[in-house]
């Protein structure tokens, strides 16, 4: 039996300048939590990449002391690393794993952009018509080489007695040490989810809520990320666009259904992000956005706004052509949006009262700057972006490395500077 959280005064301080931030009500001082993945593990070298990856429970200290030290206003985890305990075992073709694939095991992982993916651009309508069937038999056996079995597998029409001969391949050896891979895998990821879980809730009793409860796939980038890669998935809305879209309308019905699913299961969930991998102004038209983009990633915002999340947008590149329709399209007082690259005079004329705006400091300063440097750059920051309110002072990059004075200025400067 759990022992049961009571959030302390500090916690519930911090709970409704989010609150406040969102709704776009003055606040005392600017929200202030910079989205950081690995720079707990490389300012306080308590762990290194490949041992976070493997367990969460190796960088537990390092995350408390970087979030005990510097006192942000929200609790990034480790979250966003890759689990490379199931990656490792499960043959895994599309991260490179430090330590295991690169030789330094405090280098980051890598995302691998294949060219030729993992799957085939005449493959769109099979995966259209069949979204689960097609990720089991064709993408995971691509994806992993320990689930080389699963291609053997179709369920499709096993619902009377004669298709019950389609279960016959189960027992063959490929397919049984898939499913023993599964089995192993699902453990890992047990231990990952628990490992996760008790970070958060650590840094919770330190007076820390979570920016990011759970975090879920544009439908777009279901393809743009992970089956076709980045740059194949671009062209395909020229060469194979009626194709791509029947795939992205399926995927946003899987999409919806696996965030409903995830509130079900977490009720308590609250802060969900998605990470925009694509739809910026330098990869797509706003005519292509508004066919292949926005539409699944609006659908997803509704969702988590009707499971009673708020969802985080996290923009990687100029999106200043579709700002206006952006705005258009999402309710007041419901979502936090970070912007990288996009002009802010355009980002506040058309968004300023109508949701959480996030962005504004550059962390390659944070790094690289002097003291002095750091705290213009957040008094800039903080004079451009937090008129009209519902600012929240983020970096245009996620944090891997930063001088610790640099940090103490970012966080001092925020705290006592305030401009209306």
């Amino acid at each position: 039996m759990g022992v049961e959280f009571k959030p302390s005064p500090k916690f519930l301080e911090r709970v409704k300048l989010l609150d406040d931030t969102l709704h776009c009500r003055r606040t005392d001082h600017v929200l202030t939590a910079p989205f950081v993945m690995a720079l707990p593990l490389n300012m306080y070298g308590g762990c290194n990449m490949h041992d976070a990856m493997m367990d969460y429970a190796n960088c537990e200290e390092d995350y408390l002391k970087y979030h005990d030290e510097f006192q942000p206003d929200l609790a990034w985890g480790p979250q966003a690393i890759f689990p490379g305990c199931a990656l490792e075992m499960l043959g895994c073709q599309y991260v490179k794993i430090p330590g295991v694939d690169i030789p330094d095991p405090n280098a980051g992982f890598q995302i691998v952009d294949k060219e030729e993916g993992f799957m085939e651009p005449e493959e769109y309508l099979e995966y259209a018509e069949d979204p689960t069937g097609f990720v089991m038999r064709k993408v995971l056996p691509r994806q992993f080489s320990a689930l080389k079995g699963l291609e053997m597998v179709d369920f499709s029409n096993s619902i009377w007695q004669g298709a019950l001969y389609s279960m016959i391949p189960c027992a063959l050896p490929p397919v049984h040490a898939a499913f023993e891979a599964l089995e192993a895998a699902g453990a890992k990821m047990m231990m990952t989810a628990e490992s996760s879980g008790k970070l958060m809730m650590a840094l919770a009793a330190h007076g820390f809520p979570s920016a990011c409860d759970t975090a879920f796939l544009v439908p777009f980038d279901v393809f743009n990320d992970s089956l076709r890669g980045f740059m194949n998935t671009t062209m395909d809305m020229i060469e194979y666009p009626d194709e791509l879209l029947a795939a992205v309308n399926a995927s946003t019905k899987v999409q919806i259904r696996h965030i409903k699913n995830t509130f079900a299961r977490q009720p308590f969930a609250k802060n969900v992000c998605f990470f925009v991998h694509n739809g910026f102004d330098m990869f797509m038209s706003v005519e292509q956005w508004q066919t292949f983009y926005w539409p699944g990633a609006k659908a997803c915002i509704e969702a988590v706004i009707e499971c009673g999340g708020t969802p985080h947008l996290y923009f990687e590149d100029k999106m200043d052509s579709k700002l206006e329709i952006i705005a258009r399209d999402i309710p007041v007082g419901k979502c936090i949006l970070t912007f990288i690259n996009s002009d802010i005079e355009l980002v506040k004329k058309h968004l300023t009262g109508k949701a959480c705006l996030s962005g504004g400091v550059d962390g390659v300063l944070l790094q690289h700057g002097t003291k002095e440097e750091v705290i213009q750059n957040v008094k800039d920051a903080i004079d451009r972006w937090a008129p009209g309110g519902g600012y929240f002072l983020n970096c245009d990059v996620s944090l891997e490395n930063a001088k610790p004075e640099n940090l103490h200025a970012l966080f001092d400067t925020a705290m006592s500077y305030m401009k209306y």
